[in-house]
């Protein structure tokens, strides 16, 4: 037999057996037979059993290709069922899946995308390929790795032998770390350098379960309660079900407040307190609404959050520029991935530095902030300043307000203060400037004037008969002015600054005739019925209805009454003070919407970014049909017969003096003579005045005014916005000169109430 196995040999290439390996395989066979003759009591066989000849072997490259394919589909069973016999010992299809999604997991692997490279390299029952897996990971990005595959020849087929190398090499003796490397949150600073937001240097202080002294655990609970002013029975709760390694956090102090009570702490071995940090306010009360607040990830992000490479237990921002800027303020995680060998040896895989979070700074004035934060006061409402060039936001208050340092942590002190502004029914938390969507009113007829002149349903120098009352849509349906009496016989333009009711509702049945959707078309030209884009989270889109609208909203068919209702900025539309800004805005320009931005600049160590106006969109109006409005605007405020705050106004009499290379000044009238101030500039205001039928039974109008200055060359844009306090003239005007005051530096005149009801 020996001697047939050499002859046959001579016709083997170098890849099949040899005859001594062949034979030495058979002794070991009928060895095992016969050790198993004796278990079986069957008797030995006589001759060895009889082998597939080495040629006669099939690829082990569909089987490979298959478990490979597996892998990729991550179809644990199937792959499972190409495993060898020895390979499913003490392993299931479960625990297979579970071994490549931990490794997976540990990696922050999003894809891993296993290939065959290079042929199989047949060894008798025997076979090997190279495995190349390719991995796409969220803290360490993309790498490869190369392991081999094994199978063998079983059961007339080929299976593959399982080791955890499969998974990736080395892991058969090591265990996969990843080191997480989050950078700290940026800061947020207001124009002038202020902070406003910061991580600040904290000490939790927790709890291991498993150290507590039982005898003693009263008297540690007594002492955390009195320093941190929780429950103890709270404190206990939450360590209760932890693991005894476990440091289960109780509260976070400042390291003072801890150095101060370290004598009481010491005794208990349980206790201890590890560095951390905490989103901090140092000037909490300064433009609440626009910095916002951080805090723990909501549920519903948690998923989000670790997609991007974060544990999940950081604070992220929440609200205002906190949460609109919160990718850039958080900056991305880096890991180093690595192979801890059993021997001791490190292996690294992968790695990649963290990305350092942004400081934001702001384009708030603090100073003309805190004016506004006065000015405004107690009222519910807001007010908005922004500069007519560039649209920049330099003053934002919204009221009721709060103190973004009830935020900063989880501490028990600011925890009742917490509750009640999270609780508080006048919405605190709500940015009103923003946030807040009501009818525009009167200062919607800006848009309803723009309109009417565009699409030639109305000439400029047109006059207009208003008895104090319109009945265009017939005697039914009679709609009336403000102004009781009526405005008489009135022009287009007066018509705007007189804020006529009648002028109006004309010209909203004369679009309607033209097409029902023309007045939403132009609404949504000035910005209405979307987000302006400012950087702050939750921003209202605000409604610009239309036919459409209407039908899928209310299941109701647009009618004129709609249009004629819209065109005084009643009805369905709903607008934001920020958006009305923006028109304001637009019409100071001449035409072009500039985009409000909060934010000036993004900078870091490695790069600095200033924040450039932005033109979303343009009016697209006759120079001419913009100098009508412009000059209506005026009118509101100088227009002695017919403009709606001539008396709020009355008193603001100042001049630019000066010029650009020494200086502008700006000065009362009464301290120039007559030649000065014939060689000065007026400052004078362009505005629009505007009341708002609150939706409420019985409740009062919203107030609006909306203003910029000088008219000649726009610098400053104010709105003002109050809630059910009546006419927008008599209530929101005069904040609204404040403002302007403030901006320009100047004495803030003390409100005057006219006992002339106007619009």
């Amino acid at each position: 037999m020996p001697g047939k196995l050499r002859q046959t040999g001579k016709h083997l290439n170098a890849r099949t057996w040899s005859a001594r390996t062949v034979s030495a395989l058979w002794l070991v066979l009928v060895l095992l037979v016969a050790s198993c003759s004796e278990v079986t009591d069957t008797p030995a066989p006589t001759t060895p059993p009889t082998l597939p000849p080495p040629t006669a072997l099939p690829s082990a490259v569909g089987v490979a290709q298959a478990f490979v394919d597996a892998l990729n589909d991550q179809d644990y069973e199937t792959a499972y069922d190409l495993l060898d016999e020895p390979s499913r010992l003490g392993l299931d299809a479960v625990a297979l899946g579970q071994n490549f999604a931990a490794e997976r997991a540990t990696a922050t692997a999003l894809t891993v995308t296993y290939q065959l490279r290079g042929g199989i390299l047949t060894e008798r029952n025997t076979a090997a390929t190279s495995l190349v897996s390719a991995w796409d990971t969220i803290l360490v990005g993309s790498f490869q790795a190369s392991s081999v595959m094994r199978l063998r020849f079983s059961g007339n087929t080929w299976r593959v032998i399982w080791s955890r190398d499969l998974i990736l090499p080395g892991l058969s003796g090591g265990t996969l770390v990843m080191r997480r490397e989050v950078p700290q949150r940026g800061a947020i600073y207001a124009a002038d350098g202020t902070a406003l937001a910061v991580q600040q240097d904290r000490m939790t202080l927790g709890v291991r379960r498993g150290l507590i002294d039982r005898a003693q655990e009263a008297a540690m609970l007594e002492t955390l309660g009195q320093i941190t002013g929780l429950d103890p029975a709270d404190i206990q709760a939450r360590y209760a079900n932890a693991p005894a390694d476990w440091f289960t956090p109780i509260a976070t102090l400042d390291e003072e407040t801890l150095t101060q009570h370290s004598a009481r702490l010491a005794p208990f071995a349980a206790v201890s307190a590890v560095p951390t940090f905490t989103r901090a306010y140092p000037n909490s009360q300064l433009a609440p609404h626009v910095v916002g607040y951080a805090g723990p990830v909501p549920p519903e992000l948690l998923n989000a959050y670790r997609a991007r490479g974060f544990t999940g237990d950081e604070q992220v921002g929440l609200s205002g520029v906190e949460g609109y800027m919160d990718a850039a303020l958080m900056g991305q995680p880096g890991g180093r991935l690595h192979l801890a060998r059993d021997d001791g040896s490190v292996q690294m895989i992968a790695e990649r530095p963290f990305v350092r979070g942004m400081d934001v700074t702001l384009t708030i004035s603090p100073d003309l902030q805190l004016a506004a934060q006065s000015i405004l006061g107690k009222r519910p409402g807001a007010v908005i300043v922004l500069d007519a060039r560039d649209s920049s936001v330099l003053a934002m208050v919204s009221y009721p307000t709060f103190d973004n340092a009830i935020f900063t942590t989880v501490a028990p002190d600011k925890a009742e203060e917490r509750a009640q502004t999270l609780n508080d029914q006048g919405f605190p938390l709500l940015n009103r400037a923003t946030q807040g969507g009501y009818p525009p009113g009167s200062t919607f007829k800006i848009v309803t004037l723009a309109a009417g002149l565009s699409e030639a349903v109305v000439q400029a120098d047109e006059l207009f008969s208003d008895p104090g009352y319109w009945d265009g849509l017939g005697r039914d349906y009679r709609k009336t002015c403000w102004l009781k009496g009526g405005h008489g016989r009135i022009s287009l333009v007066s018509g705007l600054s007189a804020s006529c009711n009648v002028v109006f509702y004309e010209l909203g049945k004369r679009l309607d005739l033209v097409n029902q959707s023309l007045l939403p078309v132009y609404a949504r030209r000035f910005g209405f019925g979307r987000p302006t884009g400012v950087e702050l989270s939750g921003e209202l889109s605000g409604i610009a209805p239309d036919p459409d609208w209407k039908r899928a909203a209310r299941g109701e068919v647009w009618t004129s009454g709609d249009t004629v209702n819209m065109a005084i900025g009643q009805g369905f539309m709903l607008v934001t003070p920020l958006q009305i800004a923006q028109m304001t805005a637009a019409i100071a320009s001449g035409g072009e919407i500039l985009r409000p931005h909060v934010v000036a600049r993004l900078s870091s160590p490695a790069s600095d970014t200033v924040v450039e106006p932005e033109v979303t969109g343009r009016l697209d109006l006759k120079p001419e049909v913009v100098q009508a409005i412009q000059t209506g605007m005026v009118g509101t405020i100088n227009d002695r017969r017919l403009g709606t705050t001539v008396r709020q106004f009355e008193s603001f009499d100042y001049y630019l003096v000066g010029n650009e290379a020494d200086g502008i000044s700006i000065v009362p009238a009464r301290r120039l003579t007559a030649r000065q101030r014939s060689q000065a500039r007026r400052v004078i205001v362009a505005g629009k005045s505007g009341t708002a039928q609150a939706p409420q039974p019985d409740a009062k109008p919203h107030a609006w005014f909306t203003a910029y200055a000088p008219a000649d060359a726009p610098q400053v844009v104010v709105t003002v916005l109050l809630e059910n306090v009546g006419e927008g003239s008599v209530n929101a005007a005069p904040l609204a000169r404040q403002l302007i005051e403030a901006y320009f530096r100047l004495p803030l005149s003390t409100p005057t109430r006219s006992p002339v009801i106007t619009d």
